[in-house]
């Protein structure tokens, strides 16, 4: 019996390297490209080098602008992926799928919070991966394709850090908000604490109260810290029929946490109306948009803002704690509300938040805490 070698070529060019005849045919350059594609240069850069495959939106765009078939430059990325994988060692398999996954999630800060577990190598991070996005296969494409509502809505936002991360997180706390159970939620029984909530931050035991209260409205809230390069103050989603409040103890003040609850249920009862919408919210430093501004409007009312601001204006200049009191005392809000209205509107020194302020975390049932 004859055995025939199997013959391979020597070098396999990708679709990068057909774009770019394409693209010296037209001269054009990568900024001509992406205005006629509609994908970014940096998109377009990492598939002309040929480091990121095809997706089949990007083939049928390539189609329709170069006039050929989508199934033309499938077929290209296609067979130069197999020939590449051919060729790869088995470092270079294990060190090309660390990158990839590396790239877009927080693997080291996810370790660190035991949302993944110590591995040996790529196969088992990849096992791990899988399991959490609930895929089949390592296709990263899936998440852009989620992230894109989120990104068209506050683009801005998430440019100040990365929305892949912050999209683990999400990840991460749709998976905890599954394992709650609460009551059937009630809106108007939502809307009753709601416009009760500065009552509830002046009592003594006021946040446990209202979490409590909270979940019998059939709302699910926990504590989940947020990942490195997100810098997420909370969120507000769905898990089937309940509403979700995540905080994420970013900053530990009393103030924070009245804000941030009352602004994501401002956003529960104004702007969540489907289980795929999510809001991640980033209070301090985020892009404003109208559905933000809607919230931080009407979490300013309910928590007294207004009167706050009113009540001390004449008196700023040589503010006191008595004064703080008097004026908490009046609207029914704890002290540091007013103190931390007036230092967000830089009205007086952050120096002055620690005057009223604990730590919230110790006001909180561990039950809420998800470590």
């Amino acid at each position: 019996m004859v055995h025939v070698k199997e013959l391979r070529a020597k070098k396999r060019f990708g679709p990068g390297y057909f774009i770019r005849e394409q693209m010296e045919m037209r001269e054009w350059t990568q900024d001509d490209l992406s205005s006629v594609t509609g994908f970014t240069v940096k998109h377009l850069n990492k598939v002309l080098q040929d480091k990121q495959p095809l997706s089949l939106e990007m083939a049928r765009v390539l189609g329709e602008v170069f006039n050929t078939t989508a199934q033309y430059w499938i077929n290209i990325d296609t067979g130069y992926r197999l020939w590449l994988e051919q060729e790869k060692t088995k470092a270079e398999i294990e060190a090309d799928i660390k990158g990839l996954i590396y790239e877009r999630m927080p693997i080291k800060d996810m370790l660190a919070k035991g949302w993944l577990q110590p591995f040996t190598n790529a196969s088992e991070l990849k096992e791990q991966v899988l399991r959490f996005w609930n895929w089949d296969t390592l296709d990263f494409s899936i998440l852009d394709r989620q992230l894109v509502p989120c990104l068209s809505r506050k683009s801005e936002s998430f440019n100040q850090f990365n929305a892949s991360y912050a999209y683990t997180w999400y990840q991460m706390a749709r998976k905890v908000a599954h394992e709650i159970t609460v009551h059937t939620y009630n809106r108007d029984h939502l809307q009753s604490i709601f416009n009760r909530i500065h009552v509830f931050s002046s009592e003594e035991r006021g946040v446990e109260q209202f979490l409590t209260e909270l979940n019998n409205s059939g709302v699910k809230f926990f504590i989940l810290p947020h990942l490195q390069k997100t810098y997420l103050d909370g969120a507000a989603f769905y898990s089937n029929e309940n509403p979700v409040i995540v905080y994420t103890a970013r900053y530990r003040r009393l103030d924070n946490f009245w804000f941030t609850v009352t602004h994501e249920i401002a956003h529960i009862l104004l702007h969540l109306n489907n289980e795929t919408m999510f809001i991640l919210d980033n209070l301090k430093d985020g892009e404003r948009d109208e559905m933000e501004d809607e919230a931080n409007e009407l979490a300013a009312e309910k928590l007294r803002h207004p009167e706050i601001f009113n009540y001390l204006t004449p008196y700023l200049n040589y503010l006191s704690a008595s004064k703080v009191e008097e004026c908490a005392a009046q609207y029914q809000v704890h002290p540091s509300i007013v103190i931390g209205k007036l230092a967000y509107g830089k009205h007086i020194s952050y120096k002055n938040l620690s005057l009223f302020n604990e730590n919230v975390l110790d006001k909180i049932p561990d039950k809420y805490k998800i470590k």
